[in-house]
């Protein structure tokens, strides 16, 4: 019912939330209702029934409501006629569709108009006529709703009265947005708003503002949605009522995520999140996790928002949660799983789907037909959701079954139809300003290609903007690698474009070094530990304190084998994180300057040439969806060479390639073995252009996607491995270079140095490791050559130990320890440092050096070496490449950083390093020589491309080769350098 001071949503989701008689239920009825429409109270004042009445049922306590309208009822039975019996039976309806019981609720209050007539005031009659509406429309009859709301606006208007006729055109706002009339929504809204202006009524105000917003932004006004919505969160907060600000924080968490800005998005999630978990009420803990949920799809990360789904559904049975399922299912590859989702949810329509539900089935189901190669049944899904889009006034159901009706035409080899879709879809997109785009900008792109127009470049272009827009609007390295992986082979097609249509290699390769390593682009030209700078302190204990808890529920889980508990650390994972990401998003949001690297410093291929010697080449790979491209720079010439795969794609059919001759390798196979393996690999990646430049010594190598983990030290030439002619170092893409902290910092100390020996087996969280007794050997091997050294070895090794001491003291960092991966969360992965849980237990340390605390700590090494196994392994992600621990070290300021590709031999390895370090000594020497230290000691001198920590890599590998035992390339070619 509606009062002249509050508005209350005249329907629950269930009717067991009955039980909570708190003004919480009944706020977010307001908010979350299927069918939220506002019912009215009258003006009441001399009758202690009816005003009791009113409290109760603005309490939501609507069974005690009722009991209380009857007892006024029985009072007023003879005076029918009387605005006292009126007010009563509009008042018993109320509460009994507040419980459900629709039918008998709209009688009553149709009883109560019956007895309307001339005598009664006019705002009573109004107030009658919008509850009318209301029940109407609780029970779907729109059209006798839109009718009777229309009436009572009539009544208001003549009786004068200022809050009905706010109300009135209030509810008739929301239910005209709910038609699709949204013109008439925002006129209604518009009057509503200047009329709970006029009164200064905040809290009707606030909800008037953000129906408002909903109108604005279902027309595409977005920048006057986001006003109105920002003018309902600054008039909430004038109400100092927690409950309506939660609500805010949804909708402004909401609209932030459907225009990308995820930052925002994650923030005002949290908060509301955050509120209804304290309140503790399942019905709205449920969409609050769905929320949730969407942003992390949006993201990419389908496993974490799998899990949030999961949550949910546990908690209400809801259409939209097993379609989002079903959905992420998809998007896992679990796709007869998918399918079967959809299909149940197309036999057996719920009673309560909606249209908008039904065309959500269908264009899911035309997307995972389109993702299966199933195109015909792919088209008939996707002109259903097209044709049933038409019927309904949502621009975003048209643009988006545009969208899928153009990329399956584009399947068909139908380039026209795909092109007149595909303007179609962006047309109407366009119009959201704000949105996110970037979807119907790269399909537009792609059509006006196909049909060999040069309009494909000027809208890929603004497609790159936009693409850029959205992964700087959130931060985290997993969150922006997810938003930027599902368009970074948009960039390599594109560049592919510049190649084959205009034969410009610069534009080319600027393209595909615009989409590559981004994420950790941005790391680079702001470190995590600069934070310090632009925060306080006790900001960053507490983000401290986060990262402390998240890890100590990952060692938890590690430590576990049982299912149910698993499951419910992993949510607890999933929750620690998601509070962890909603502050350092709130964190960058507030403070812009961390976010810092733009297009424009993007490395030229002429600054590459300046920077390359005459014996140098630079060799970048890309892949298309059939071809793979080779980028070849030297100081004089820039060449490509590309090659098309017809059965699988590039990426697949050099993959296969790939783990075929690493296998080899790893098994131990014979030279001749591996000589077969090789010979495909080489004559794709390096015969053209080694054949052609004969000069070159140095190779720089870009790799993309599996090529990651190939080691092209060992691919043979005639009867040699490629590293006895060639010096190789690699970079995750050209343009890292100049942002990787360059060598020959100042530093006082020479080497630091961890052996990480014990491991006990017993310890179920490293009895997957085991012990390394040769690496106390390999420290003491090394650290003949130095002079100033501190070397930690069996019990003096620890977490606390590591991160107390003044590592950006030391130019080489030395880790002999075990790596451990985690794919599903790079962050965790890192360096088994130590057991002693319990000696570190006052420091808050687990053992366990993982990459967010590696990129944290402050290092000025020439050179880090993590001789631990698979330290180059980690989540494969398309456009960022591996995200190995290599990251985290460039992060805290390494210049160089060594890693191996497999699981390496102890008692090998520490002989390798002790050769490697001998080697270093010596080519330094070579190097540097008096002249080149006294320019160093002016910064005149330029470190070339490769020096003499390259060259004593290639040395020592050499001398491998020729060893008597260890000739073999399983023991020396999984060490790569990675760096200046």
């Amino acid at each position: 019912m509606e009062t002249t001071k509050y508005i209350r949503c005249m329907r629950q989701l269930h009717v067991n939330t009955l039980k909570k008689t708190s003004l919480l239920i009944a706020l977010f009825l307001i908010v979350f209702s299927p069918s939220a429409a506002y019912s009215q109270y009258a003006n009441v004042t001399d009758d202690s029934l009816l005003v009791l009445g009113n409290e109760v049922y603005r309490k939501g306590n609507y069974p005690e409501a009722e009991v209380i309208y009857r007892k006024a009822l029985a009072k007023y039975q003879n005076n029918k006629s009387e605005k006292e019996w009126i007010i009563a039976s509009v008042g018993l309806g109320a509460s009994l569709l507040d419980q459900g019981v629709y039918d008998k609720g709209q009688e009553w209050i149709l009883k109560a108009d019956s007895s309307l007539s001339e005598a009664i005031h006019p705002e009573l009659q109004a107030y009658v006529k919008s509850n009318v509406a209301w029940a109407y429309k609780a029970n779907r009859d729109y059209s006798n709703s839109q009718k009777y709301y229309t009436t009572a606006l009539s009544l208001a208007n003549r009786s004068g009265d200022q809050y009905r006729i706010a109300q009135v055109s209030n509810s008739l706002s929301l239910l005209t947005y709910q038609l699709g009339y949204y013109d008439d929504a925002i006129k209604f809204g518009r009057i509503a708003v200047q009329s709970f202006e006029q009164i200064d009524d905040p809290f009707l105000l606030s909800i008037s503002y953000r129906n408002l917003a909903s109108a604005y932004e279902a027309l595409g006004f977005t920048e006057e949605a986001e006003d109105n919505l920002i003018k309902s969160y600054n008039t909430t907060i004038r109400t100092q009522n927690n409950d309506l600000t939660s609500t805010v924080h949804y909708y402004l968490g909401s609209f932030y995520h459907r225009t990308g800005s995820y930052d925002k998005a994650l923030a005002n999630y949290s908060k509301y999140l955050s509120f209804v978990q304290e309140e503790g009420v399942i019905n709205y803990i449920a969409p609050a996790y769905e929320f949730v949920a969407s942003v992390y799809m949006s993201l990419g990360d389908f496993e974490r928002a799998l899990d949030y789904f999961n949550s949910s559904a546990n908690l209400i049975e809801d259409l939209s949660i097993t379609l989002n399922i079903a959905f992420c299912y998809q998007k896992l590859g679990e796709f007869d799983l998918a399918r079967s989702y959809y299909n149940k949810i197309l036999d057996n329509p719920d009673q309560n789907q909606t249209d908008h539900q039904t065309i959500e089935v269908y264009l899911k189901l035309a997307d995972l037909e389109l993702e299966t190669v199933n195109l015909p049944e792919a088209l008939a899904y996707a002109e259903k959701a097209s044709q049933l889009s038409q019927k309904t006034e949502s621009k975003q159901l048209n643009a988006r079954s545009y969208a899928l009706v153009a990329k399956v035409n584009a399947r068909l080899d139908q380039p026209v139809r795909a092109l007149t879709y595909s303007k179609k879809a962006y047309n109407i997109a366009s119009l959201f300003k704000g949105y996110r785009i970037a979807d119907y900008l790269v399909q537009l792109s792609r059509s006006y290609h196909a049909l060999g127009n040069d309009s494909s470049f000027y809208y890929a272009e603004i497609a790159f903007s936009e693409i850029e827009r959205e992964q700087r609007s959130v931060y985290g390295e997993n969150l922006e690698s997810g938003v930027f992986s599902n368009y970074a082979n948009f960039y390599n097609e594109v560049a592919y474009w510049y190649l084959k249509e205009n034969d410009d290699i610069n534009k080319s390769f600027e393209v595909t070094e615009r989409g590559r390593s981004r994420v950790l682009l941005e790391r680079l030209a702001f470190s995590d530990s600069e934070l310090q700078n632009v925060v306080n302190d006790t900001t960053l204990i507490a983000l401290r304190q986060q990262e402390k808890n998240i890890d100590k529920v990952y060692r938890e889980i590690e430590r576990l084998n049982d299912n149910q508990s698993l499951s419910a650390l992993r949510e607890k994972v999933n929750e620690l994180e998601f509070q962890y990401q909603s502050r350092t998003n709130e964190l960058y949001l507030n403070h812009p300057k961390l976010r810092s690297v733009n297009e424009s410093e993007i490395i030229k291929i002429s600054e590459i040439q300046d920077m390359l010697s005459d014996n140098d080449a630079l060799i970048e790979y890309m892949f298309t969806d059939n071809k793979l491209v080779v980028f070849w720079v030297t100081k004089k010439d820039i060449d490509y060479h590309s090659f098309e795969v017809d059965s699988l794609s590039s990426e697949e059919f050099i993959s296969g390639l790939v783990s075929v001759f690493r296998s080899s390798i790893q098994n131990n196979d014979s030279l001749d073995s591996i000589s077969a393996k090789s010979v495909p690999l080489y004559d794709l990646l390096l015969k053209p252009f080694l054949n052609k430049y004969q000069a070159i010594e140095n190779l720089l190598i870009v790799p993309s996607k599996s090529l990651s983990l190939l080691p092209f030290d060992a691919l043979r030439i005639n009867d040699s491995y490629l590293v006895e002619h060639f010096n190789i170092k690699y970079l995750p893409s050209a343009t890292i270079y100049n942002y990787i902290k360059p060598p020959h910092r100042t530093t006082s100390r020479d080497l630091f140095a961890v052996a990480g020996s014990g491991l006990n087996e017993v310890i179920t969280s490293t009895k997957n490791y085991s012990s390394l007794p040769s690496t106390i050997l390999e420290v003491d091997a090394i650290s003949k050559g130095f002079t100033d050294v501190l070397s930690l070895k069996n019990r003096d090794v620890s977490e606390s130990r590591i991160k107390t001491s003044a590592l950006n003291e030391f130019r080489y960092l030395h880790f002999a320890t075990h790596g451990r991966v985690n794919e599903q969360n790079p962050e965790q992965s890192g360096l088994l440092i130590s057991e002693l849980i319990e000696t570190e237990g006052a420091f808050e340390e687990d053992g366990y050096l993982n990459s967010k605390e590696i990129s944290s700590l402050t290092f000025n090494a020439d050179m880090v070496v993590l001789s631990a196994c698979n330290t180059a392994i980690g989540k494969m992600i398309s456009g960022e490449g591996l995200q190995g621990l290599q990251r985290s070290f460039f992060k805290a300021g390494a210049s160089s950083v060594v890693v191996s590709l497999w699981s390496v031999y102890d008692k090998s390895t520490a002989s390798f390093m002790g050769s490697f370090y001998e080697n270093l000594t010596h080519f330094e020497k070579e190097e540097m020589g008096l002249w080149n230290n006294f320019k160093l000691l002016f910064d005149l001198y330029e470190t070339p491309v490769f020096g003499y920590k390259e060259k004593a890599l290639q040395r020592a590998k050499k001398e491998y080769i020729q060893h008597p035992y260890y000739n073999h390339p399983i023991y020396w070619a999984p060490f790569i350098i990675i760096g200046k």
